[in-house]
């Protein structure tokens, strides 16, 4: 139900874009994350050959992006060579600049045309959580990740089947939840610049200009097109939130997994078992995931020192486990609650957990994000990122594309969703766990 949901929402998103595309192709990126972007002032140049300067960009990128992979993964001799023809390349980029220099009508930007070069060789591997980060950009994601930075509290994807930039989820208390964004809204254009022929770290840049005080977004909603003026602001990523319901049932919820997530994670923990917990509900709902590490130390609160919880194995058949840290366990009944927007570390943790017989699934099936990215810097402050790896559950399970079942069944509506963020008394599937734990 949730799916077809998901794939009708997605085709009227299409019959939209039919009808006011602009010819431009289709982006095939994604990606998480509200970064803290500034406005990017390029230096303009004049009319100028380009062509020694396109040779010796292609050049660097070749022997560089050698080195520092070698240096971070220790990639073997005799691994495959892409078998691109970088002789067949600089030639091609050679003609390009003769017809470039002969007749394109403005300016040249040179920075613009490099990080081009470097983000259309990434695009080529069809990789939709593949990207190419600016020095800027770059810097966004690290503060991102440190949880906290200047935006309006939302995280956003590139959805691939569409081309545009989709929001995945909105923050509370921030300036995005006061406008009325929600999870699942399209950003069809940023301060009039349509997302579609954008990146999805341009988009986020667009944001978060620093010479502007708002952002104005015009959005795709179940049919409609809203335009929304949202005021920007420092944001600390509360990404844990806990309580003690009634009945002594723990609670708590988790946004993302991010550097600082894992220490709030164990402050509720300890909190809400001083207050003599007897039982636990864990929110992942909506969570699209983030660091690994993050989820192996959030895991380990709960699985014995030194058990497995998730493994990685990449191209070539070798395998990193990753195991329990703590010998101190939590060990209450945990009710874990999931949806469609449930992906990656979030899964990683709520398989865990199931494989080990320490948590029931209640909601709907996962997203099924069973693929691991890594981040690969360079000494000038850029960055590439790219799938590296698949992961697997401790009963050996790859749920990439497959998601996980639930143990109960819970579907709620659009309506219902709405309604549940006001009482929630109206949350179908949060009321489903409390029931399950109060028996």
């Amino acid at each position: 139900m949730e799916e077809s949901k998901k794939d009708l929402r997605r085709e009227h998103v299409k019959a939209y874009l039919s009808e006011n595309d602009s010819g431009s192709g289709e982006e095939g990126f994604s990606g998480s994350g509200d970064f803290h972007a500034s406005a990017s002032k390029r230096k303009k140049t004049s009319r100028k050959p380009v062509f020694l300067f396109l040779i010796l960009l292609v050049a660097a990128s070749m022997t560089v992006g050698f080195a520092v992979g070698k240096m971070l993964q220790s990639p073997s001799a005799s691994a495959e060579s892409s078998g691109l023809n970088k002789e067949e390349v600089v030639n091609k980029l050679g003609l390009l600049e003769q017809y470039i220099n002969g007749y394109y009508l403005d300016e040249i930007d040179q920075d613009k045309m490099r990080d081009g070069i470097y983000k259309g060789y990434i695009r080529g591997l069809d990789d939709q959580y593949a990207e190419y980060y600016t020095e800027d950009s770059y810097k966004q994601l690290m503060e991102e990740d440190s949880g906290e930075y200047q935006g309006i509290g939302v995280t956003v994807t590139k959805d691939p089947s569409t081309g545009y930039t989709l929001i995945e989820g909105v923050f509370k208390n921030t300036p995005a939840a006061e406008a009325g964004l929600e999870p699942g809204d399209y950003i069809v254009s940023v301060n009039d610049r349509d997302t579609k022929d954008m990146e999805l770290t341009e988009v986020v840049m667009e944001i978060k200009r620093k010479d502007r005080e708002t952002a104005d977004l015009k959005i795709f909603r179940e049919g409609q097109e809203l335009e929304f003026t949202v005021k920007k602001s420092k944001i600390e990523i509360d990404t844990v939130s806990y309580e003690m319901k009634e009945g002594k049932i723990g609670y708590i919820e988790v946004t993302q997994f991010i550097d600082n997530t894992a220490g709030k994670f164990k402050e509720a923990l300890d909190d809400l078992t001083s207050q003599g917990m007897t039982s636990l509900i864990l929110d992942l709902r909506d969570n699209g995931g983030g660091l690994v590490d993050t989820c192996v130390d959030m895991c380990s609160e709960f699985i014995p020192k030194g058990d497995l919880l998730v493994y990685i194995q990449d191209k070539n058949g070798g395998r990193t486990d990753y195991k329990s840290k703590s010998s101190d366990n939590v060990e209450v009944p945990v009710v874990i609650l999931v949806n469609e927007n449930t992906a990656s570390a979030s899964e990683i943790m709520t398989g865990c957990l199931r494989d080990y017989g320490k948590a029931r699934i209640v909601g709907t099936k996962t997203f099924g994000k069973g693929i691991v990215q890594n981040i690969f810097p360079f000494s000038d402050g850029t960055a590439v990122k790219f799938t590296v790896a698949k992961y697997y559950l401790p009963k050996g399970d790859c749920i990439h594309e497959l998601g996980i079942e639930p143990d109960v069944t819970v579907e709620m509506t659009d309506e219902e969703k709405k309604a549940a963020l006001d009482s929630e008394k109206d949350d179908k599937q949060l009321q489903k766990a409390l029931e399950m734990l109060k028996k």
